[in-house]
């Protein structure tokens, strides 16, 4: 007991900890009691009374989502990627939040791919700033795939590996997510071994500072992947060679009947441990848009393969750490429901015992019903999650009248097995963060609190900007019904090219189908004339200059989307003359919609930045920097996921996707002054050569903050 009451009261002062980062001094007035013995499901109260905050929970989790809820409450406080709000009065009001619990017992965060689309580049100090916004949002397993590469390479060093081989191996950082989940290797390399080291001591800290508020992490694991180098060694292995994804060559999966195989995820988990501390839930994703090697099999002789393939996986964990809980995400399930019918999925997961495997049920808001389809995964521990964000496109987009309804039925339902979680699994960050407010809030909601969005927004509004009024809640009553009830995936993709504008593709004449923009355009321009008239009341709210350009940009976008849909078509119908006409709007929007981006905080210039910052020799500033400019453009390949991670930042619109603009509308006029047909394959194939010369120049970019955003605003909204 003492060891326990030990353990209590030093994660209360690890909590109150991160409350000082947050709030200075003022955070003394918080007084937190964890209360482990006082229920099963999570809960935190609030209670303030002269001057000093109360919050009781059994679980550190509760603790500063407590904290989250009364600060919120008072209008106080709030933290989001694109910045915070702190106005704190003199003493804190006197207030009480009933007991509020959660059925979810686990609140996951994060996706595999954010490291690659996110978080390359961060240091201590921006992963410190996003470990404080997890708690404060009741985050309680987090995925930690940080300093991973320093375990492997060991592994593939002490397996025979040369340092030729593993140079060729290892991706560069903006692509390792995918060369972890067996997709892919050597892209974008070869890996610095001092970005190694680095990465090696940013998840020690990382892992300290979770752990240290009780959180519990979801750490890597083997799941079979192995490098080209180790297949050739060793011919008498079982290994397969994978079908290539995504245009690039084929990777090499050992099976897990082989004895190679417990041997080497033995190893690797030994040293994890060795290096990290132990943990529990271990992600081993062995299938990720990776078919199993199985095609060739009847139907019963594949459910035998694919039961021995999961209790494989599960026992090659459990050797090394008993206590270890074998966790995969269900994307897969989703995304080839021709291989992953009912009878495939539970032969998978069959022989693991029901409380050693997790699944992260990722993609509710974009494949519907999966886990209805495979009857809760027939008593497997899960976690029900939504993606939102693919390859952190940042239009305004997300749903959350189905977050509404989902997190509002789910704990009445009786079909939801050994549902153990919410999770929120965005594959990019730093968008659209009222969406992740909204999530976390449904999924531990505070006693008394409304949960419809309309009612939701006024606290939500106050606690943003400091204040609110009519005319405010009514253009964001307008922008949330026009926006966000917009799922990423129903939009992004046409015809194999992704990406919310059809600005931001690769120009073909084939987008001349183009279909129409994504929400209601209408209401979506009354929010924005709305908001921009209420400018002055609001001159002192960054977040609202914010949210202001977020929502003038998107919205003009969208009319310049038209437009440059017009000009195609006219091209096609030989229509010089509107063609003409429209471009010359569309160049002219584009311009001052990078102009006032200049606002916001994410651009490319800071992309840029914080790759060539974490270089610690010109070489690997060039490797970093080609790294960053490659993932958000062609990425690699065959170009299927050319602009998948497009961004719609301040310097992308100028110096990226209207050159590539300007350079088709030359070709076709070239061509209709010639009188030829356009060469879309020619203008392709040059237009590749273009990107890619862009993306590996080296060239540095500035951001220019515009010095009377108000005047952008209207002139942007005169020509929409």
């Amino acid at each position: 007991m003492a060891s326990k009451a030990f353990a209590s009261s030093t994660t209360v002062e690890a909590t109150q900890e991160v409350l000082w980062r947050l709030l200075g001094a003022r955070a003394n007035g918080f007084d937190l009691k964890l209360d482990e013995d006082a229920g099963a499901l999570p809960f935190f109260e609030v209670r303030s009374r002269d001057g000093v905050v109360r919050i009781t929970a059994n679980a550190p989790a509760g603790l500063l989502r407590g904290a989250c809820a009364y600060l919120s409450a008072i209008g106080a406080f709030q933290m989001n990627w694109e910045g915070d709000r702190a106005e704190l009065p003199p003493r804190w009001p006197d207030l009480t939040i009933a007991r509020s619990s959660t059925i979810f017992r686990h609140r996951a965060y994060l996706n595999p791919c954010a490291y690659g689309y996110t978080t390359p580049f961060w240091d201590w100090e921006r992963w410190q700033r996003e470990i404080g916004w997890m708690a404060l949002h009741g985050v309680d397993m987090p995925i930690a795939m940080e300093g991973q590469e320093y375990v492997w390479r060991q592994l593939w060093a002490d397996a025979g590996l040369s340092a030729t081989e593993l140079a060729g191996y290892f991706c560069g950082p903006a692509f390792l997510p995918w060369q972890r989940m067996g997709n892919i290797e050597g892209h974008g390399g070869p890996l610095p071994l001092r970005w190694i080291e680095k990465k090696r001591d940013l998840q020690l800290r990382i892992l300290d500072r979770i752990r240290g508020i009780g959180m519990t992490p979801i750490l890597p694991a083997f799941a079979g992947y192995v490098p080209k180098a180790f297949a050739n060694r060793h011919p008498e292995a079982h290994i397969h060679k994978m079908t290539p994804w995504g245009g690039f060559h084929e990777t090499y999966w050992l099976d897990p009947t082989d004895p190679l195989f417990a041997s080497l995820a033995r190893d690797f988990l030994d040293r994890n441990a060795a290096v990290y501390g132990k943990g529990q839930y271990y992600l081993a994703d062995a299938f990720n848009e990776m078919r199993p090697p199985v095609a060739d099999k009847s139907p019963a002789e594949r459910a035998t393969v694919l039961s021995l393939y999961g209790r494989s996986l599960f026992d090659s964990l459990k050797a090394a750490n008993p206590d270890a809980v074998l966790t995969m995400q269900g994307w897969l399930f989703g995304i080839d429901p021709g291989f992953w019918d009912e009878q495939s999925v539970q032969a998978f997961l069959r022989d693991i015992p029901d409380e050693k495997v997790l699944i992260l049920d990722i993609a509710n808001d974009t494949f519907r019903g999966v886990w209805e389809k495979n009857r809760a995964f027939s008593g497997k521990s899960w976690i029900f999650g939504y993606i939102h964000d693919f390859g952190g496109n940042n239009p305004l987009f997300g749903d959350l009248v189905l977050t509404q309804q989902d997190l509002g039925s789910l704990p009445a339902r009786t079909d939801t097995g050994h549902l153990q979680g919410f999770g929120v699994f965005p594959e990019g960050l730093n968008t659209n963060s009222v969406v992740y407010d909204y999530m976390f809030d449904m999924a531990w909601p505070t006693s008394g609190g409304p949960t419809d969005v309309d009612g939701w927004m006024v606290a939500h509004l106050k606690a943003r900007y400091g204040k609110t009024d009519p005319a405010l809640l009514a253009a964001w009553a307008d922008l949330w019904r026009a926006v966000y009830q917009t799922p990423n995936w129903r939009t992004g993709w046409w015809r194999g090219s992704f990406g919310q504008y059809l600005f931001c593709k690769r120009p073909d004449r084939a987008l001349a189908g183009f279909g129409r923009e994504p929400g209601n355009l209408s209401r979506l321009r009354s929010a924005v004339a709305t908001l921009a008239g209420l400018s002055h009341r609001y001159a002192d709210s960054a977040l609202f200059l914010y949210d202001l350009v977020a929502a003038v940009c998107h919205y003009a976008t969208l009319q310049l989307d038209l437009d440059l849909l017009t000009c195609i078509r006219a091209f096609e119908a030989r229509d010089g003359g509107t063609a003409d006409k429209a471009w010359r709007k569309v160049r002219s929007l584009s311009l001052m919609i990078d102009a006032l981006l200049g606002v916001q905080p994410q651009h490319l210039a800071g992309w840029i930045d914080e790759a060539e910052g974490y270089a610690q020799t010109p070489e690997e500033a060039r490797l970093y920097v080609e790294n960053a400019k490659m993932q958000i453009t062609v990425w690699g390949g065959d170009g299927v996921l050319k602009d998948y991670a497009s961004k719609a930042w301040h310097g992308m619109y100028r110096y990226y996707y209207l050159p590539r603009w300007v350079k088709y509308i030359d070709a076709q006029r070239r061509a209709l002054r010639s009188g030829r047909e356009f060469d879309q394959a020619h203008f392709t194939d040059e237009l590749v050569r273009w990107e890619f010369a862009w993306a590996t120049s080296g060239r540095r970019y500035a951001r220019r903050r515009p010095k009377r955003p108000q005047l952008l605003v209207d002139s942007i909204l005169a020509q929409c």
